[in-house]
């Protein structure tokens, strides 16, 4: 989204559901950033909302605010629930297949989904939310059909993901973006490690050396744990976590060939400078000890100068040389 050329594919598509569905479009955003960049892989341009429109599900884009999703609103919808509309899923396969026949070979190729809770959330409460207010209501009021749909996003997710692999992707992502709801709730164990866990295991039967990563976005102190309890191969941690108590914590519950993740705070990324080279060579020094992925621990901000970029990666290619 930070890059020009992206803007002039997003506007030839039309809108942002268009170049979903569009693999060529989406092919050509997947490749942009390393076209411009020296980065070491390509993350499939998707969107995690793409099963509950397979779903059956209307799900618009309103510019400036975000998804808008048809809600489940009553029970008989959750077990009415059938992934049918299999067409809004074939074009990342196709995606994957494009960006794979075009990728450099010392570069590796992502797929991605989101995780059941995350995709639940957005499902009941139709739209992005701080609180998902109407998500929390529902689970409490209808633990049953809650953990019925929950169920039912880990075989389409589990599903999706299988067919990512198949169409040429290395390595997955799982996006457990609102993990602090659950958490909150103490349902973290139920809604998000628990269908995780059994996500990573249907994708392991299948493809026992796929490397997979989890990102348990702000789970806090409980991030040790879930990459224990999922046994996720790369643990994906965001910007709001102390990286020393997290090493520690794994440590201590002997965590044993597990690669970490992130976690440069994309507003200090938009921001550049001094700071932004300062918090890169401290993540990378706390981080020396261990197999690292350096990344954000979010997406890139929309307005980031892609000379922040730029410096980014040469100060990290560059560090400790």
């Amino acid at each position: 989204r930070y890059l020009p050329e992206y803007r002039e594919v997003r506007k030839e598509a039309g809108s942002f559901l268009n170049l979903c569905m569009n693999p060529k479009l989406s092919a050509e955003v997947t490749l942009q950033p390393l076209k411009r960049f020296d980065l070491d892989a390509a993350i499939i341009f998707s969107d995690i909302l793409t099963i509950p429109m397979a779903c059956n599900r209307d799900l618009k884009f309103i510019e400036n605010e975000g998804p808008s999703l048809q809600p489940i609103e009553t029970e008989k919808e959750v077990f009415e629930l059938e992934l049918t509309q299999i067409n809004y899923l074939e074009p990342v396969y196709e995606c994957l297949s494009l960006v794979k026949s075009q990728l450099q070979s010392d570069r590796s190729l992502i797929g991605f989904a989101g995780a059941p809770f995350t995709i639940a959330a957005y499902m009941i409460e139709g739209k992005g939310s701080k609180n998902f207010s109407k998500c929390v209501s529902f689970f409490k009021n209808y633990e049953k059909p809650f953990m019925v749909l929950i169920k039912k996003l880990e075989s389409y997710i589990s599903n999706h993901l299988i067919k990512q692999i198949e169409a040429g992707a290395e390595a997955i992502q799982i996006f457990e973006s609102h993990a602090e709801i659950a958490l909150k709730e103490n349902k973290f164990k139920k809604y998000c490690i628990e269908p995780n866990s059994n996500i990573i295991k249907n994708i392991k039967k299948k493809y026992p050396n796929i490397p997979i990563i989890g990102f348990p976005r702000n789970a806090g102190n409980l991030y040790a744990e879930y990459a224990i309890s999922t046994n996720v191969d790369c643990l994906s941690i965001d910007q709001n976590i102390n990286i020393k108590e997290l090493l520690n914590n794994l440590k201590m519950k002997k965590a044993r060939n597990l690669s970490l993740q992130g976690n440069l705070s994309p507003e200090i990324l938009l921001k550049g400078g001094k700071q932004m080279i300062y918090n890169i060579n401290e993540i990378l020094e706390n981080f020396s000890s261990v197999r690292h992925i350096f990344n954000l621990g979010h997406g890139v901000i929309k307005e980031t100068p892609t000379k922040n970029i730029e410096l980014l990666i040469k100060t990290i290619r560059e560090w400790n040389k």
